[in-house]
């Protein structure tokens, strides 16, 4: 299970152990900024140049594994959605930095933008609590988050469109 406390030594054995520019998405962005309001079996960390040696993948894995995790609990299938998105670079946020590694974390918009393409319950539970957290964000991207919101809303199901409202109702508090 990965929570802060774990998400504090991961990100320092990486910084020490790992090359190139890394960027933390899914629900583990939520572990990275200290909130624990659930935990993740996984940590989703892409490179963000993809011609990252697969030596660098490796040693991301053996860093999970000299934590106790296994090395599956290393999820590289963001990439494949991260990429689909035009000018993600635009919305990444530095977190952390050593002399040869950076890490990277998803804006509120672009963490809500991944999160509502897939809509599980999990999705949105997981933009309501980054949105709780990161109010003045939410604010920055507030007419933003709003359009993605309403696209999203007119295709999702019943039980999908009650959450989403919720999640509205949420960013609407923010001033």
């Amino acid at each position: 299970m990965i929570n802060s406390k774990l998400m504090k030594k991961f990100i320092a054995k990486v910084l020490t152990n790992l090359e190139g520019e890394w960027v933390i998405i899914g629900g583990t962005v939520l572990s990275l900024l200290g909130i624990d309001e659930r935990v993740t079996m996984d940590i989703d960390m892409v490179a963000i140049n993809n011609k990252q040696s697969n030596s660098q993948s490796i040693k991301l894995m053996e860093i999970a594994e000299s934590l106790g995790l296994p090395v599956e609990a290393i999820n590289q299938a963001g990439e494949y959605f991260l990429s689909k998105v035009d000018g993600f670079q635009d919305h990444l946020i530095l977190f952390a930095e050593s002399k040869k590694c950076k890490i990277y974390r998803l804006d509120t918009y672009l963490f809500l933008k991944l999160k509502l393409a897939r809509s599980s319950e999990t999705d949105i539970r997981d933009c309501m609590a980054f949105l709780r957290h990161n109010q003045e964000e939410a604010r920055t991207f507030k007419k933003e988050i709003s359009k993605l919101l309403k696209q999203f809303m007119k295709s999702a199901p019943a039980e999908k469109q009650k959450l989403l409202l919720e999640l509205e109702e949420l960013l609407n508090h923010f001033k």
